[in-house]
Formats: C-alpha cells, sequence, structure tokens
C-alpha cells in the first residue's frame, strides 16, 4: 500500500518522522510531500530517502501568500500535481484540516482518490475560531474524508459540536476516531512510574516547552509566588527557550530568582534528571492540541497539571495523572497543586500499560494502517 502525506507541519516537529519511519516498518510505502515558504526550511527534520519513502520538500508558496488562504492552497496543490505521481497512491493522509485537507479535498475531487485528515490546534483555535468564512470549506473537508483524525476526544467533541452544522454531526461522529501521537522511545526505555507519596510542604514544579504567550508561563510563576505566600516551599524549573526568554530571564532576576529556576534548552538526558528531582509538572496553555510534554513527565512519575477543555483534558479521569485548571487562574490552579500534594497517594504503577499502548509509534502506525486499508 501507498500513501501520499500532505504535511505542511512537518518541519514543526520529529513526530512526523517517527510515525513515517514506524510506517515504513509496517510496509507501507510513503510520499511525504513538505511544503515549505523559504529555503530555510529545506530538509528540516528530514527522514532518509528509501525504497519504501521518499520526501518531497517544495518552497512553492511565501510568507505574504498567507494572507489569502485560497492564492496559498492553490499554490500548494498546483506545486503538488508537479510533484507527485499519483498511479499507484492508495490513500493520501492530510496532516492538518485546512491547510493540507484542502489539498487532498481537491484531489479527491480531480482524481477520486481517498483521504483522511487531522484536526490540528491550528485547525480548531485560528481556522475555525477566527476566520468564519473558512468554515464552510472545513466542515466539506470533513464531510468528504474517509476518516477524520482528532488528537483527543475533547477537541473531537468541541469542533464539532461548535463548527458543524446540526444536519452534518452524526456522519462525522461516525467518521471521526481519536488517535494521539506517540512520545519518544527515549522514555519508554527510562521509565520510572512508581507510586508517588508527598510528605511535605516542599514542592518542586516543572515546567518543559517553548517560552511563548500561549504555555502561560507568567501563570506558574505567580502559581509559585502564591504557594509560597500560603507557607508552601515551592520553586519552579522552568526548561525551553523561545520568544518570551529574555523577558522571563529579566523577571526572574528582578524579583523571583529564589524561587524560580531558568535553565533554557536542555536534552532529554538532562531534563529526564530534572524530571526525576521534581514533583509536579505544571503548563496551563491558553491552547493546546495534546501536549505529548504531559506524557512525558507522566512517564517519570509527576502528576501534572493541564489547561480545562484543551486537548489533553479528558484523555484520563480527573484527579487520576493530575487536574485540570482555568488556564489564567492563579488561585485555581494553586489549589490544585495544593491538592495533588494532599492526596494520600498517586497510584502511577497501575497506568504503565496504557501509556505503553497507547503512545508507543509502532501501536499507532498499526492503528493508522488499519484507517488506511478500510473499504
Amino acid at each position: 500500500m501507498k500513501v501520499l502525506h500532505i504535511c505542511s507541519y512537518y518541519i514543526t516537529s520529529k513526530l512526523y518522522r517517527n510515525l513515517v519511519e514506524n510506517l515504513e516498518k509496517e510496509g507501507i510505502y510513503n510520499d511525504v510531500y513538505i511544503p515549505v515558504c523559504s529555503e530555510s526550511l529545506m530538509n528540516k527534520f528530514a527522514g532518509v530517502n528509501n525504497e519504501k519513502t521518499n520526501y518531497i520538500y517544495s518552497k512553492c508558496f511565501n510568507k505574504f501568500d498567507r494572507v489569502s488562504f485560497r492564492l496559498k492552497n492553490k499554490k500548494i496543490y498546483d506545486d503538488l500535481k508537479t510533484k507527485i505521481d499519483f498511479e499507484g497512491v492508495d490513500v493520501v493522509h492530510a496532516h492538518s484540516l485546512f491547510v493540507n485537507g484542502y489539498a487532498a479535498y481537491k484531489l479527491k475531487k480531480e482524481k477520486n482518490i481517498d483521504y483522511i485528515v487531522a484536526v490540528r490546534n491550528t485547525d480548531a483555535n485560528v481556522f475555525f475560531k477566527k476566520m468564519i468564512h473558512l468554515r464552510k470549506i472545513g466542515v466539506e473537508i470533513m464531510k468528504n474524508a474517509k476518516q477524520v483524525i482528532f488528537i483527543s476526544s475533547k477537541y473531537k467533541s468541541s469542533v464539532i459540536e461548535n463548527y458543524v452544522p446540526k444536519e452534518f454531526q452524526e456522519m462525522i461522529y461516525e467518521k471521526s476516531v481519536v488517535i494521539p501521537n506517540g512520545i519518544d522511545k527515549f522514555w519508554f526505555d527510562n521509565l520510572d512510574m512508581n507510586d508517588k507519596v508527598f510528605n511535605d510542604k516542599k514542592i518542586k514544579l516543572i515546567y518543559v516547552g517553548k517560552l511563548d504567550k500561549n504555555k502561560n508561563l507568567y501563570t506558574s510563576i505567580n502559581v509559585v509566588k502564591k504557594l509560597n505566600d500560603l507557607g508552601y516551599e515551592a520553586s519552579l524549573d522552568i526548561v525551553g527557550d523561545g520568544e518570551l526568554m529574555n523577558d522571563i530571564t529579566k523577571l526572574v532576576d528582578e524579583q523571583y530568582k529564589d524561587i524560580v529556576v531558568l535553565h533554557g534548552f536542555m536534552n532529554k538526558e538532562q531534563i529526564l534528571d530534572l524530571y526525576r528531582k521534581s514533583d509536579i509538572f505544571i503548563m496551563p496553555s491558553k491552547y493546546e492540541t495534546f501536549g505529548l510534554v504531559y506524557i512525558e513527565a507522566i512517564s517519570q512519575g509527576l502528576p501534572v497539571i493541564y489547561t480545562k477543555n484543551q486537548g489533553f483534558d479528558g484523555y484520563f479521569k480527573e484527579g487520576e495523572v493530575g487536574y485540570s485548571v482555568e488556564y489564567d487562574d492563579v488561585d485555581e490552579i494553586s489549589k490544585k497543586v495544593i491538592d495533588i500534594i494532599n492526596k494520600p497517594v498517586w497510584k502511577f504503577e497501575q497506568l504503565k500499560p496504557e501509556i505503553e499502548k497507547s503512545f508507543v509509534w509502532k501501536n499507532i502506525a498499526k492503528e493508522y494502517v488499519n484507517i488506511y486499508s478500510k473499504k
């Protein structure tokens, strides 16, 4: 079986390469088409071309084309038709709804090739939420897809119930499935999911990820301050870099250097060591498709603080691996941190089978093969 992947987001994360490489092991042949807007992005996170997979990077639009959805996507679609031999393509996997899904939808209309389409954070929180004039085409892409993939159940219900007309909701629910992304094999090779017990008022919080406005780090810093005001000995380790690095560095140096440590970029081995010295992972993002870093933290036995009604919420029962919160409510988040340390024991050992089943790339690839093969 041969799959054409349309994946403009390939350059943002290695997770797409992990998926394709595991599909190869399941006997799938892949053409991975990666449209980019700049020469500097060519071959970013590139996989190795081999007898089963061909990676096709193409600079086919520019950053100014983004102001016009139809112009940008016409350029991508016209370019795609010159780069791909569609003979032998059994199914198209569009890795986002609007940008990649539009090209897959056009191929279905023109060449009658079935497609599956993923709905991402950008689709839900930018295209559907803010670009009202494009909602109709988003629904049309889902209606014509063979299968619609959501990363979480929260995103599935939110998108369908808020943006799909009632007469089409049942049809799209029936063809929608939830498949999370996998985490790096490194974390499974180093699982440390012993049951966790808190014994005192010392709390070491940790955040790992980009330093940007969406990740809401100022709220997390204020939570640490609040906890200290309440008599707890709380601290926060921040790992990562990004657009807010200079601002947060200045804030920490001026006001919070006794309770916040800014580490910058760290490799997996260093993060693993820091996780094992920490108590709770905190990331109340404003928007989050799923957030694999939550799973990485859980793989090291850390309860997590996550955002209510965003991607991770609902995958586990409330209180099973942590608590959901309103992303900007310092009082509520502080209370949930206290609830975590007051719980007699966190039963992480019993979660190992679920983590290993649901977030291993090999198992995820098998799920996609089953979907590709459906008639």
